[in-house]
């Protein structure tokens, strides 16, 4: 059938004409280009060319040929906007467009729009760093911070360990209330482990409101106080020297079993004695003492030791009263110490004496 407006040739079966999309009718009224000589129409092509992809309509998805410029079916434009349809290389004979099986309808495309310009690419932008990595097992919550170190302790005295020589081989500060002394303390402690004679927790000493004192814990061999002149009690302990003496009254006389007495060397009138004490707890020498001054010295005096180079030549004076006991200084090298009895106060400069160790009380 020739087309009413263009001339060209098509098939009886189509409803507008395959090159100018017009509705094929047989209304002679529409304009015609009839008058031109049917030489110059161009021939009809197969309506599927050999070799070339077929067109889809994007209107009903009628497969049409490559060289259609519209749809055989509804006459829609068939531009740049036509999927593609890939096609099996063997050629296949075109049927009519009746023939085909029907496609289901989809809506109607949306007219192409013209291409849009295409933006230059925005500078690139950093990349952010990936996110961190799950942590797999258990999750330790973090440490807490650490606590500031308390401000060092205010030094509130100094205990200082003298040697034979006279000069100080040890130091040791007191901080806390009490500081104890002995063979097995801690190191921040009064430790004199060097010692024998010093138990494993020999004494304490202790600071009452300001004023320091010591106290012996029962040890053995006691703590002895350095001293110029005391008053004494009887059964006290003395250091002079390397002597251990005890001062005690006389003890009483037995009583006669019968009326006749026990004959003796005459009393000259003693009251009080000195016992020497040995090592191992036994008793040595016993001095007598009369009322009054009693000398006590290496080689002369009441109370003498003539083996001991520790003890001056006049050491010291016991002092017998009425009921009264005392001891004197006399300005010996080596001094002269009494054994503390429960706890004492000390100042700066007091001396004391535990096991071989003298230690030397010191201001902070």
């Amino acid at each position: 059938m020739d087309c009413p407006r263009c001339g060209a040739q098509n098939e009886t079966d189509v409803g507008s004409c395959l090159s100018c999309g017009a509705q094929m009718s047989a209304d002679e009224s529409l304009p015609t280009i009839a008058q031109k000589p049917l030489a110059a129409a161009k021939p009809a092509s197969p309506r599927l060319a050999q070799g070339a992809p077929p067109k889809q309509c994007p209107n009903c998805m009628t497969l049409n040929a490559a060289t259609f410029k519209f749809c055989a079916r509804c006459g829609t434009p068939l531009g740049a906007t036509a999927a593609p349809v890939s096609v099996p290389p063997a050629p296949k004979p075109a049927v009519p467009a009746a023939a085909k099986p029907a496609v289901p309808a989809k809506p109607a495309a949306k007219t192409p729009q013209p291409p849009q310009p295409i933006k230059p690419p925005a500078a690139a932008r950093p990349v952010p760093p990936p996110p961190p990595k799950p942590i797999t097992g258990q999750v330790r919550p973090p440490a807490p911070p650490p606590k500031p170190a308390p401000p060092p302790a205010r030094p509130r005295a100094r205990v200082s360990a003298i040697a034979r020589d006279g000069s100080r081989s040890a130091d040791f500060v007191l901080t806390k209330d009490e500081t104890r002394v002995g063979r097995e303390v801690e190191t921040t402690e009064v430790k004199l482990d060097k010692d024998p004679f010093i138990a494993p927790v020999h004494a304490v000493f202790r600071f009452e409101g300001p004023q320091l004192v010591v106290q012996d814990l029962g040890s053995a061999n006691g703590v002895f106080l350095w001293l110029k002149e005391r008053a004494l009690e009887s059964g006290d302990e003395l250091r002079i020297g390397r002597q251990r003496l005890r001062v005690e009254w006389m003890p009483e006389e037995p009583e006669q079993l019968a009326d006749q007495p026990v004959w003796g060397s005459p009393n000259p009138g003693y009251t009080a004695r000195v016992v020497q004490l040995l090592e191992g707890g036994g008793e040595g020498d016993v001095y007598p003492l009369k009322p009054g001054e009693n000398l006590v010295g290496r080689g002369t005096g009441d109370v003498s030791f003539a083996n001991d180079g520790y003890v001056s030549s006049k050491h010291a004076t016991i002092i017998v009263g009425e009921g009264s006991l005392a001891i004197k200084d006399l300005g010996s090298a080596n001094g002269t110490f009494v054994r503390v009895n429960g706890q004492i106060a000390v100042a700066s400069g007091d001396l004391l004496l535990l096991g071989e160790q003298i230690l030397r009380i010191d201001p902070a």
